[in-house]
């Protein structure tokens, strides 16, 4: 998990928040500025990245509350 995490982080680190701003996998992304806009660019580079479409029921806020929620989704839905 800690490989996806920090693909995820790499990727919002580059292409969507200011490069002055530290995240870790716990940090809360909407305080952060990741926005609707922000989470439509985090699922195509999931489906990009890791081949994995998140379902439609998961299509939620708490999924991409943090690093380490996203990629608990990410994994569950690798079983």
């Amino acid at each position: 998990m800690e490989d996806t995490i920090k693909a995820l982080k790499d990727f919002i680190c580059t292409n969507i928040i200011a490069e002055n701003i530290e995240i870790d996998s716990n940090t809360i992304l909407k305080d952060i500025g990741v926005d609707s806009f922000s989470i439509i660019e985090i699922v195509l580079f999931i489906e990009r990245k890791f081949g994995k479409l998140i379902p439609d029921h998961l299509l939620v806020p708490e999924t991409f509350a943090t690093l380490r929620s996203i990629a608990e989704v990410i994994q569950q839905i690798e079983e």
